[in-house]
């Protein structure tokens, strides 16, 4: 059976249905197609024995600007997006072994930096340099953040000469945290624009979870005549005369002269499409990209309400991932301290639990090998500092659960067509050269064949909020392809 579709997306991640929902907004028959059973890729909401929640802790949606709210403002559905801003806590261990908590709340606070330098515990004239190094960082202009796209965060924070340790360990930790990557790896252009969107804005978890953000985007994508269809495996990306025709499921192909891809660079043109329709210079490009890190999750359900805090992230100068360390981890030997991010959902929205329960969604950064080894020496650490950072917790855990690794996000996002390669925690191009104005083009060589996600075409923000940016900007390249192919077959 065969079925024309002005657009086909393959992925029902935030960048595919942003991007369909745009498209069928713009009254292009749009077709989107899933291999899971339910929509959201990485962000796929689950719900078991009353509980609701995403594969893995993630937090942080801005209220007032930022990708999500121009999506939502794109589509029409601007009041639709419930965002609950919550106290959050940043932790913080002494090299003595101390915990020291820092509570934000989910306003910005008028001088955020104090309370993290007071659990630094800088001296005064440290305090002066550190101030000066974040200002720098979070007030540099548009031409000064190109410019940095070809500057790892190593060799910005090295050019500032001799920094606090604990100034350091930040940035190195948040290359792990707010780009998923390495710090010798990472554009410092990516961080500073993380952190200027970060300043000036409130953050807070959807009501509902992520999966309510899904379903409110697709409900758009169906009342403009949308199509989506799970639990449909695009088995091959077709090609006729050097352009795309369409897909091929196991039992069905789908027409379309456009192809929009969220089923990651990689995996599109090594697998979906097949190597042999590029050229092989791009073929070496795409096979060279950098993926992100991977994170391992686990759940812990609780018999009571015990975490006062929605999103926790616990760190030290010393808990960052770099190159070397990830070596030294493949190998199994986990660092003392690992930078810990949690997310208890039921916190912001009690209704995403059973009334007097909680689940924490906690895990870590590791490799993004789906046949990574050190997984479980990782959750093991994890468990360990938990019970450092939350001991009057521990005893109200009724379960541990849900592991979750690089090769169940493999599994439920983007197949592994790499060696290493595959589960990753956000996707390709968190590294120099391939950020910014680098970033992968979504216009692929191959006419008709884009993609979309956070692999290409977004911009530079935290996974998720790529994936969003890159929907909001794939789209409009896309209609206006489809006025060009639909004009030049009227002559």
């Amino acid at each position: 059976m065969v079925k024309n579709y002005d657009v086909i997306v393959v992925g029902a991640g935030f960048g595919g249905v942003v991007c369909g929902a745009l498209l069928a907004k713009q009254g292009l028959q749009t077709l989107i197609l899933d291999k899971n059973t339910r929509p959201g890729g990485k962000q796929t909401g689950f719900s078991i024995n009353g509980f609701k929640f995403e594969m893995w802790p993630t937090y942080g949606i801005p209220i007032e600007i930022g990708p999500f709210v121009d999506a939502f403002k794109a589509l029409g559905i601007e009041s639709k997006l419930d965002v609950i801003p919550k106290n959050t806590a940043l932790m913080y261990r002494r090299p003595n072994g101390k915990w020291i908590t820092t509570v934000t709340g989910g306003r910005q606070e008028t001088d955020p930096t104090e309370n993290m330098f007071n659990s630094w515990n800088l001296k005064p004239k440290e305090r002066e340099v550190a101030l000066q190094v974040l200002a720098e960082a979070a007030v540099l202009t548009p031409e000064q953040l190109d410019a940095l796209d070809d500057v790892s965060v190593k060799q910005w924070v090295a050019q500032r000469g001799e920094i606090p340790k604990p100034l350091f360990g930040f940035f190195a930790v948040h290359s792990n945290l707010m780009a998923t990557g390495l710090y010798e790896l990472v554009a410092m252009s990516e961080i500073s624009r993380i952190m200027q969107i970060f300043g000036s804005s409130t953050t807070g978890f959807p009501r509902g979870g992520y999966s309510r953000v899904v379903d409110d985007i697709l409900k758009v994508f169906k009342a403009n005549g949308g199509t989506l269809k799970l639990n449909t495996r695009v088995e091959k990306i077709l090609v006729e005369d050097g352009r795309v025709t369409g897909v091929a499921t196991k039992d069905r192909v789908y027409k379309s002269h456009i192809v929009v891809s969220n089923a990651g660079l990689q995996p599109t043109v090594l697998k979906l499409v097949g190597e042999e329709y590029f050229d092989k210079g791009y073929v070496g490009y795409v096979k060279d990209i950098v993926p992100s890190l991977g994170f391992c999750n686990q759940r812990y359900i609780f018999s009571k309400p015990v975490m006062k805090y929605g999103m926790f992230l616990g760190t030290s100068e010393d808990s960052y991932i770099d190159v070397d360390r990830l070596a030294e981890m493949k190998k199994g030997k986990i660092p003392e301290v690992l930078s810990v991010y949690g997310v208890c959902p039921a916190v912001f929205d009690p209704s995403m639990a059973p009334n007097g329960k909680q689940m924490l969604l906690i895990g870590a950064w590791c490799s993004p090998d789906p046949d990574a080894k050190e997984v479980r020496s990782v959750q093991k650490k994890v468990d360990e500092l938990f019970e450092e950072m939350f001991p009057e917790a521990v005893s109200y855990i009724e379960s541990k659960e849900g592991y979750v690794g690089p090769a169940q996000v493999s599994k439920l996002s983007r197949d592994s067509v790499l060696p290493g390669l595959g589960g990753e925690a956000v996707g390709l191009a968190v590294t120099v050269g391939y950020c910014g104005k680098h970033k992968p083009s979504p216009k692929s060589p191959l006419p008709g064949l884009f993609f979309v996600g956070h692999d290409a075409g977004g911009g530079a923000f935290i996974g998720t909020h790529q994936a969003v940016s890159s929907g909001l900007r794939v789209a409009p390249l896309v209609h206006h392809y489809y006025l060009e192919k639909k004009a030049v077959l009227r002559q």
